[in-house]
């Protein structure tokens, strides 16, 4: 009976599966289309918009902030935003960082085209919807396309001592505000500006500084916001790290250099300490898989201790990605692991380590402290694993920093 169910269960899962691929399918094969028909360079404003549905246009006009313009025809919209966009232009150079305001200048000075570099979705949407960048095929390549009428006031921005200025500064709030929630998980917006202006020295304007990490985030999506505060975008319950947070009011968070949380703030940065080389080194010692893929699986790993997954269910995920063929792989797996746990930066620890917080750590807390002080560490002692954790917790410290 039980065989039959689960045959069953199966089956309806297969299925359901051949549907979520098929909508899929559809769903690339209309972005696909619509991203990348033909098209033509050089390319004038008014020929990029007469190519883009009503909906696009819409898109540019909430995303310029183009106001008493919903009611408008297309024909319409698009000669507004024909009009209005050569200067704004401007205004939203204000709000990038190096990383897009380079890639701008890159196509300007490339005659106006490039082949387009690899993308996610909302990335191409991102730049769709600025109005400036315009995408399609030309000559049987994928291109990102500036209009020949904004590449001349492309240029002069770039080099624009003020506009430089600002990008720079951006960038680093970028990078600042993406490291600390790297290394955090989750701040609310107070602790985010306090810190970011520690590690600035500069005090925020509160509302530039929204709108440029939202920007960014518009771009990356590598953090999320709701009302628990800003969360690094692999945090999946951000009121959690909050409480646990709340929970370790007598430790601080752990005192990262200025450099450490740019370095941090790089897209797709993934901490390489050495137990993430030892698990790594291990897979591709032992196993058939190439090194990006091997990367994945670690880095898999190095976010489900983040999340505060135990030892054996990160030990279940290797197994479900890889074949571990002996007792003697399995057990030197579980090594690596705990190994990996105890030297990976938690989100919950407010980012120490746990063998930072540990009694048996040769680093006791004490030695990271920070201005940011939110209380006084307490001191270096002898637990059994019954007891309460040291990390200020509550919890039993087998249950907490000794899994």
């Amino acid at each position: 009976m039980n065989d039959k169910i689960d045959k069953e269960l199966k089956q309806d899962k297969l299925i359901m599966l051949d549907g979520i691929k098929y909508t899929q399918s559809n769903i690339d094969e209309k972005q696909n289309k619509k991203y990348w028909s033909k098209i033509s360079v050089p390319l004038t404003l008014h020929e990029g918009l007469s190519t883009y549905t009503k909906v696009d246009l819409d898109e540019i006009r909430k995303n310029l902030d183009i106001k008493n313009a919903s009611g408008l025809k297309k024909a319409e919209l698009s000669g507004l935003l024909e009009e209005k966009i050569p200067s704004l232009v401007e205004t939203f150079f204000y709000q990038l960082d190096y990383e897009r305001f380079n890639l701008l200048l890159k196509i300007a000075r490339n005659g106006g085209y490039i082949e387009s570099p690899d993308m996610v979705a909302h990335q191409i949407n991102y730049l769709r919807a600025s109005g400036i960048v315009f995408t399609g095929t030309f000559n049987e390549k994928k291109v990102l396309v500036l209009p020949e009428d904004l590449t001349k006031v492309i240029l002069s921005l770039g080099t624009d001592v003020g506009i430089r200025s600002t990008i720079k500064r951006n960038t680093n709030w970028v990078k600042l505000t993406r490291g600390l929630l790297y290394y955090y998980g989750t701040l609310s917006i107070d602790q985010l500006e306090e810190m970011v202006e520690k590690h600035t020295g500069e005090t925020l304007t509160y509302p530039e500084y929204i709108a440029v990490i939202h920007d960014a985030m518009a771009y990356r999506r590598d953090f999320q916001i709701d009302e628990n505060g800003y969360s690094n975008i692999r945090v999946v319950d951000p009121k959690q790290i909050v409480e646990e947070h709340q929970s370790r009011e007598n430790v601080p968070y752990y005192p990262f250099t200025k450099n450490d949380l740019l370095t941090a703030g790089e897209p797709e940065f993934v901490e390489r300490n050495e137990s993430y080389l030892q698990l790594l080194n291990f897979i591709l010692d032992k196993y058939d898989v190439d090194r990006e893929l091997a990367e994945m699986y670690v880095e898999e790993c190095v976010y489900a201790i983040r999340m505060n997954y135990s030892s054996n269910e990160i030990l279940q995920y290797l197994g479900s990605v890889l074949e571990l063929k002996t007792m003697e792989n399995v057990q030197a797996l579980t090594n690596m692991i705990i190994n990996l746990m105890n030297n990976t930066k938690k989100w919950i620890l407010k980012g120490h380590t746990s063998m930072e917080l540990s009694p048996n750590s040769n680093q006791p807390l004490a030695n990271a402290t920070s201005e940011h002080n939110y209380g006084e560490t307490k001191k270096k002692v002898k637990i059994g694993r019954n007891a309460p954790c040291p990390c200020g917790s509550g919890k039993k410290y087998k249950k907490c920093c000794g899994r």
